[in-house]
């Protein structure tokens, strides 16, 4: 099975104008979504957090890695309920769900055994608000403009970096960083009945259009298995997950150690979060136009660069540095999300685009830990950076691996 990404025609416009509700209900879904908010949300913790506990930076990082071995569990089994149940159910639920155990958190939280256990138990209730479920319906209801619907949806999460740590660094300053928990948690709340009701009709119409087309085209999850295309998309997630995953956590800690106070360290790292935006809508317009493969390469490529200018050590250069590396990360679930409904089609799209989210999800969760024991270890970032350039290497080689013909993807048995 394979798919085109041929070049830009007018007909495809259409399929925006019955999707303006779905894809701003996403937007916002996403920007609320649990993996983005405390993903980008934690740097700004990290400082409070040792001051008030004496936690050293890789045990607070390590909440991430818990976080995020949460969503590779819990991953597929999500992925399986929103192919079953619908994603505006699903979404909604994790959306009010994982708001209330953030507010609960602040008042449960003694040690840092029980801040890891919540963050676990946030990751069960809010994996549900993750894309693995709030771009199903986006690859349901898109066809020749799938990789822009897919940009303008996961801008949300792009968002996310940027008004994330400079909300939470404000309110923490003012009030604690109780406050700044209290939140991120109530704003995901706020955010449940907007995808309840936006994305209700768009599901309702997906149904009725399938009732009348037969069963959906594609493979499931047992038969994707047997490809080796899905175990090299596997190793890309995982790669591309521990290159970048760590660089967002530490880049607040990582700019004030170069002499940044935490408000311009925070102004510099949310730079991510506007270049991850751009990213995305990029990305979205060259997998409509251009191989699949060649805009994986070099968005990745363009990531090790990023890295790399980090590793100057050069404060003036950290604004081009994050940006980026926020380009390849506006990319990274654009990519996941298009090659999944592309080489597998709709059929298992939930349970097999979960496995390989949980996957990523995996790889960005140990990234933190890893480069914050580094951190610790060696007293500075220029090991981590390097491993980090590392992980995005294999995760180029990995995309040769996805045998394809005429720059297209296709699935090799």
């Amino acid at each position: 099975m394979r798919g085109a990404a041929g070049p830009l025609d007018r007909g495809g416009w259409a399929e925006f104008s019955g999707h303006k509700l779905l894809l701003l209900s996403a937007v916002l879904g996403l920007t609320t979504s649990m993996n983005a908010v405390m993903i980008y949300s934690l740097g700004s913790f990290i400082g409070p957090l040792n001051t008030e506990f004496s936690w050293d930076r890789g045990s607070i990082s390590l909440a991430v890695s818990v976080l995020t071995f949460g969503v590779f569990l819990f991953g597929p089994i999500v992925g399986r309920l929103c192919d079953k149940y619908g994603a505006a159910r699903v979404g909604a639920l994790s959306l009010l769900g994982y708001g209330l155990a953030v507010i609960a958190m602040t008042m449960l939280v003694t040690n840092l055994y029980s801040f890891w256990l919540a963050y676990f138990f946030i990751a069960m209730l809010g994996v549900g608000s993750t894309p693995i479920v709030l771009v199903r319906p986006i690859t349901a209801a898109f066809d020749k403009r799938r990789g822009l619907a897919l940009g303008i949806a996961l801008t949300g999460a792009g968002l996310a970096g940027f008004w994330v740590p400079n909300v939470v660094t404000e309110v923490s300053a003012a009030f604690g960083w109780r406050a700044g928990y209290w939140t991120i948690g109530s704003l995901a709340m706020l955010a449940a009945p907007i995808v309840w009701f936006g994305f209700g009709p768009a599901e309702r119409r997906a149904i009725a259009a399938a009732s009348t087309a037969g069963p959906k085209t594609g493979l499931s999850l047992a038969e994707a298995r047997k490809t080796k295309a899905f175990w090299f998309a596997t190793i890309l997630s995982v790669s591309m997950a521990l290159g970048v995953g760590g660089m967002i956590v530490h880049l607040i800690p990582m700019f004030q150690d170069l002499g940044a106070d935490a408000k311009a360290a925070a102004q510099l790292a949310s730079v991510i979060g506007v270049a991850s935006s751009i990213g995305r809508l990029t990305i979205g317009l060259c997998l409509d136009r251009f191989a699949a493969p060649a805009v994986s390469v070099t968005v990745l490529a363009l990531g090790m660069a990023g890295i790399a200018i980090l590793g100057l050590g050069d404060l003036s250069f950290g604004i081009v540095a994050v940006a980026l590396i926020g380009l390849l990360l506006g990319a990274e679930l654009d990519l996941l999300a298009y090659m999944t409904s592309r080489l597998f089609g709709q059929r298992a799209f939930g349970a097999i685009y979960g496995w390989f989210y949980s996957m990523y999800s995996l790889g960005f969760g140990l990234s933190p830990f890893l480069i914050g024991r580094s951190r610790d270890m060696f007293g500075s970032y220029d090991y981590a950076l390097g491993g980090s350039i590392i992980c995005l290497l294999f995760a180029i080689i990995s995309v040769f691996g996805l045998r394809f013909r005429k720059g297209m993807f296709e699935v090799i048995a």
